[in-house]
């Protein structure tokens, strides 16, 4: 399977906070690893169509702690759809409504049952994941959404249901002020959350990762969600119920749509 990662905090942020568990999951995930992300000079994406664990990009990127942002969006991919490439690779983004947006799918959708109109959104490469989001963001410009109140939310929740009829789907994605989630209908591999803030202890994380002291990196005063795939700690990771959708906003739960 593919694993999703993300994070939504109060502040700007270290990805070692969140993405220490990324190479844990890189063996049975050979096929590319991204990471999009937010900060002063705009929106960055870093990814790469080979194993995270044998990347030397990777393995710098993770030890490099300039790179700080509110909201990251990551992913490790198990190709299902479309060959391994770097066009093929997660995250993908583009521009809508003077922003960019940051999309990660997990699952697989059969494309000849996709029916959206593609308009200006069209993708790249091969795989259902893109045609999804290039679909999604054709929606929402042909209904005139901004994904920034309840109703369209609520709008949003009720399209995704209606996608997740073709397949599985699992998404985290951006636009770079919200952070929004979505856990597939079946309850396909699983999405789970976890509230992070002070005071910190020491947390045991999966793989090579074994501790972590975030009273030492972190500062007292940040707080957010991180959403991954599988629990990466100890901690009390909260799972997402089949069909629901949450949104994310500086740090804080917006919304919480209701499960199948």
């Amino acid at each position: 399977m593919c694993e999703l990662l993300a994070l939504c905090f109060n502040r700007e942020v270290t990805v070692q906070l969140a993405f220490s568990g990324l190479k844990a999951g890189a063996t049975d995930n050979p096929d590319g690893w991204g990471v999009g992300w937010y900060d002063e000079y705009g929106t960055q994406v870093i990814k790469e169509a080979r194993p995270v664990d044998r990347s030397r990009l990777a393995r710098s990127f993770l030890e490099d702690l300039g790179a700080r942002s509110r909201i990251f969006v990551s992913h490790i991919r198990r190709a299902t759809t479309g060959e391994a490439g770097y066009v093929n690779t997660h995250p993908f983004y583009r521009r809508f409504d003077d922003k960019t947006w940051v999309f990660a799918h997990n699952g697989t959708i059969d494309p000849a049952r996709m029916g959206f109109p593609s308009g200006e959104f069209v993708p790249i490469g091969t795989t259902d994941s893109e045609r999804i989001f290039c679909g999604l963001l054709s929606w929402l410009k042909h209904h005139g959404l901004r994904l920034a109140d309840t109703d369209e939310f609520i709008a949003l929740h009720e399209r995704l249901l209606e996608i997740n009829r073709l397949g599985q789907l699992n998404l985290i994605f951006s636009d770079g002020e919200r952070l929004f989630a979505y856990h597939d209908t079946s309850g396909y591999v699983g999405l789970h959350f976890l509230l992070r803030h002070a005071p910190y202890e020491v947390v045991r994380l999966r793989g090579q990762y074994l501790t972590i002291n975030l009273a030492e990196i972190v500062d007292p005063d940040e707080r957010g969600y991180l959403v991954a795939s599988e629990r990466l700690s100890d901690e009390n990771w909260i799972s997402l119920k089949p069909g629901q959708l949450l949104v994310f906003f500086e740090g804080s739960l917006a919304f919480m749509g209701e499960g199948v």
